[in-house]
């Protein structure tokens, strides 16, 4: 087994390349995020009796529009929280099949790509001094992958929030396999 880094570890026997990518944890930033999460539940649970007392149409339009937009971002929040505590992506090359999954509940099936239709294993550019980039690399966020491949004529992603140091490794790594076994 190898390891990239303390987020990555790679498996190569038998001609099957077996990656697992853990999610970017912090305590600190994940106590945060839970503190987060707990307030805005806080917020939404208190707006959900002002919708139903409202009187006027105005204000129950106004409540159902922001608690709307509250169970919407609640189950961002959620979804962000579930990824750091436990989430980690999954991907299994073989000579045919490349599968794909992000685990957080261990429910969750793979996504299988198969390996003749495959090209063009590249880095993902973002610029650094974008808002893309801000917003993908932000802790709350889940995504912002650093890797991809064309599969039929559409671009798939993996490697959510690796450094460039691991991208670049990584990437090589794929590539290698691909090279040799594929």
């Amino acid at each position: 087994m190898q390891f990239i880094g303390n987020r990555i570890s790679i498996l190569d026997n038998n001609n099957k390349l077996s990656i697992v990518i853990f999610s970017n944890r912090s305590r600190f930033k994940n106590v945060l995020l839970i503190g987060w999460m707990i307030t805005f539940t806080v917020c939404g649970l208190i707006a959900i009796p002002e919708f139903t007392h409202a009187a006027d149409r105005d204000r129950k339009l106004f409540w159902l529009v922001f608690i709307s937009f509250w169970a919407y971002f609640e189950l961002v929040v959620l979804k962000a929280v579930l990824w750091r505590l436990r989430g980690k992506e999954k991907i299994v090359i073989t000579k045919d099949v490349v599968k794909i999954m992000r685990d957080v509940t261990g429910l969750e099936r793979y996504k299988e790509y198969r390996v003749d239709q495959i090209t063009n294993w590249k880095r993902v550019e973002v610029n650094s001094n974008s808002i893309l980039s801000s917003y993908e690399n932000a802790y709350w966020f889940v995504g912002g992958e650093r890797i991809a491949f064309d599969y039929y004529g559409r671009e798939v992603r993996i490697g959510s929030q690796l450094n460039d140091e691991e991208t670049g490794e990584l990437l090589g790594k794929i590539r290698h396999y691909f090279s040799n076994i594929v």
